[in-house]
């Protein structure tokens, strides 16, 4: 008989309870056992550690117990709760200051993913099913009740009509006030076709029921659990002991499903939830009637949970739930959604017994509706898409399962032979290993060259095979392309290392600090290179970078004395022959003759695409009758000078004159009686210095300034 839904929703608000007085729960990592307290004959905690034994007193710890017991992880066994009453702060303040206590996490804070519908109470509403074609999964199984399903549930109820017969086993501390287990199990793996109530997606398969806690989550994975559901949540912020707990039991073979959060859930929908954001672990959302993830339709803050972390959509807005015995509403939750792809799993289970943790992530995602066009603002956050079991179920059928080898091959260069070690996923529990030479086991050492095959049988009997080919060691050796600096001054040299013996991977040393494989922008110099394989084996090379010596350009002129009779004699250095000549009358010949005064700008490329520049003048010495026939009576340098000079001669000089390329005197001076005098202040171009004695002149010298 169907009892008012409103009675039920008053009977859950009379069993709210309240938490009276402060009491805050961390974990930490106790290393020396030793220091865990035991309990003295009068009640109290005493630990051997007085830090800690002053800790307890202080604060007022009241209990420090083993947190992940089940574990077979020895980092988390030695993770212990510790409550006090107290405030969080105070206690991890307090903790942190103990040295045996390592890695303080905020204890998980759990709580059922439960939404309680106030509006719409009534019969139970079927189109779950519909939605996600169960009747189309049951035409191909209805899977069996030697498969067992493991619920992770606050209470439940085994005499339950939709439930009983069904749960194999479950803790007796669970009884109490038992609705939201209820309406979880009767939705993954209720008593269906008993025409009573509602069908679960689950049909034949069996229950397992454990306490809502990261340790019965282990119990559960060694107690041969395959899939495992969890419709609720630890806390909004990440746990490396959860992780941790969570990986070891994905890598024991036990698919883990959880819901993905109610929307206020961590007071966003768009927030991560735990345990459903941990690795490892296969978030659902909820989606209702129409592929609608907003509850209410234009009301963003009608969802449920919505991020990168969810994996799938199930249907999670008014399904049918069975809470108490002869009661069905409808309600809203992902905590319902979950189930839908908990008992799918069953199924495709049941059809496929050998599919590993991949392979079911793999079938739930490729065979899902995709239904982003109906969802555009949460397109990428809802999961690859809403759960399709029938297509689920046909695609396990024939879907051929094969375990993930990661083949690590290690050898030494002074030997022959090598170590083997296989690490393989996608099992499900221990395995054993048989190789085709005769040994046996994960990890095998002295393996000779050759070809092997292994074969793979995991806890339930499933088997996969792998093949794969250990080479000796050989030496390393390393050749490289070296390109030179193209011109002179410049820093694009490279290095281009190719190893071509070895074994990777490679890990690469240069005496410049760099740990890249090639070296580019390289200066001149030489480059050293240490290359070290997996193997440890060494090959040490070096390599030079070079660059051409600077173009350099030298004229020289004859000046024009009576018209068009002046001439240049280039020559050229340095670079890399051959050379391209341009002056800026136009002429590309080396050298030039029948040359006019003036100012003439030669650039010179050599074979490189290098060049440099020479401004020649060529001076009408009409203007001024002077030579330089007596020019070995003075020096002047430097020569070609920046605007600065020195003048010496060997004789009475009385008079200096300096004359520009113009005709135009730009210094005289007198200079009785010494013998060197300092020309400054030049500009560019290019000038004749005249000396004068008694007699007349004395001295000519050119002078160019740069």
């Amino acid at each position: 008989m169907k009892k008012i839904a409103l009675l039920f929703v008053l009977i859950l608000g009379s069993l709210t309870t309240t938490t009276i007085g402060q009491v805050s729960k961390v974990w930490v990592q106790i290393t020396d056992h030793s220091a865990i307290p035991a309990v003295s004959a009068d009640g109290q905690l005493v630990s051997t550690n007085e830090t800690l034994n002053a800790a307890i007193s202080s604060i007022g710890i009241t209990k420090i117990t083993q947190a992940l017991a089940a574990s077979k992880q020895a980092k988390l066994q030695q993770v212990y709760e510790i409550e006090c009453a107290c405030t969080e702060e105070v206690l991890t303040t307090t903790l942190k200051s103990i040295p045996v206590l390592t890695g303080i996490e905020a204890a998980p804070n759990y709580q059922v993913l439960y939404t309680p519908n106030d509006y719409n109470l009534g019969l139970a509403n079927n189109y779950a099913m519909d939605l996600i074609n169960a009747q189309g999964a049951w035409d191909i199984t209805q899977g069996n009740a030697s498969f067992i399903i493991g619920i992770s549930d606050q209470n439940v109820n085994p005499a339950h009509e939709e439930l009983v017969g069904k749960i194999v086993s479950y803790d007796a501390s669970n009884l109490a006030t038992p609705t939201h287990g209820n309406a979880v199990c009767a939705i993954a793996a209720g008593n269906t076709n008993n025409n009573t109530g509602l069908s679960s997606i689950g049909f034949n398969s069996s229950i397992a029921f454990y306490q809502m806690n990261y340790n019965e989550l282990l119990t559960a994975t060694y107690s041969g659990i395959r899939v495992l559901n969890l419709s609720w949540t630890s806390g909004c912020f990440y746990n490396q002991y959860e992780q941790d707990v969570m990986t070891e039991v994905y890598n024991n073979g036990t698919f883990i499903i959880a819901a993905a959060g109610n929307g206020n859930t961590c007071n966003s929908p768009d927030a991560l939830v735990y345990p459903a954001a941990y690795a490892h672990v296969f978030a659902v959302t909820s989606i209702g009637e129409l592929d609608n993830h907003e509850q209410v339709s234009g009301d963003p803050l009608s969802t449920h949970q919505h991020n990168q972390m969810v994996d799938l959509s199930a249907p999670g807005y008014q399904v049918a739930i069975a809470p108490m015995d002869g009661w069905y509403l409808n309600s809203s939750g992902t905590s319902y959604a979950a189930p839908y792809v908990t008992g799918t799993v069953a199924l495709m289970l049941a059809v496929n017994p050998c599919l590993g943790n991949v392979d079911i992530e793999t079938i739930l995602k490729n065979t899902s509706t995709n239904i982003d066009a109906l969802n555009p603002l949460y397109a990428g956050k809802i999961g690859s898409g809403r759960l399709n079991a029938a297509a689920a179920v046909l695609f396990a059928q024939t879907y051929v399962h094969e375990a993930i080898f990661n083949v690590a091959i290690q050898g030494t260069c002074a030997s022959t032979s090598s170590t083997v070690s296989l690490n393989p996923t996608n099992v499900t529990g221990n395995v054993s290993v048989t190789w085709s030479n005769g040994m046996v086991g994960l990890q095998n050492t002295g393996i000779e060259t050759g070809t092997y095959t292994v074969t793979l049988v995991d806890a339930i009997g499933c088997s996969s095979d792998t093949t794969f080919t250990v080479n000796a060691p050989v030496a390393v050796q390393v050749s490289a392309v070296v390109t030179q600096i193209q011109c002179f001054g410049q820093a694009n040299g490279t290095i281009d290392v190719s190893v071509l013996q070895g074994n990777p991977a490679f890990t690469y040393t240069w005496d410049n600090g760099a740990t890249t494989q090639d070296l580019t922008s390289l200066d001149e110099g030489t480059y050293r290179l240490t290359v070290v394989d997996a193997n440890g084996c060494i090959s040490y090379s070096s390599y030079t970078i070079s660059q051409p010596t600077q173009i350099t350009l030298n004229a020289t002129v004859t000046d024009e004395v009576q018209g068009n009779d002046g001439s240049i004699d280039l020559t050229v250095t340095g670079g890399v022959p051959t050379y391209t000549t341009l002056w800026s009358n136009g002429v590309n010949t080396e050298d030039q003759t029948n040359l006019s005064a003036g100012t003439y700008e030669v650039t010179v490329v050599d074979w490189n695409g290098c060049m440099n520049s020479l401004e020649v003048i060529v001076l009408n010495n009409q203007t001024n009758s002077i030579t330089e026939e007596h020019s070995t009576n003075m020096t002047v340098f430097p020569n070609p000078s920046m605007g600065n000079a020195t003048v010496q001669w060997n004789e009475e000089m009385v008079q200096l004159m300096v004359i520009d390329n113009n005709g135009r005197v730009v210094c005289n001076k007198e200079i009785n009686g010494l013998n060197s005098i300092e020309i400054n202040s030049l500009s560019s171009g290019t000038y004749i210095v005249n000396l004068f004695n008694k007699e007349g002149i004395a001295g000519t010298q050119r002078i160019v300034v740069l």
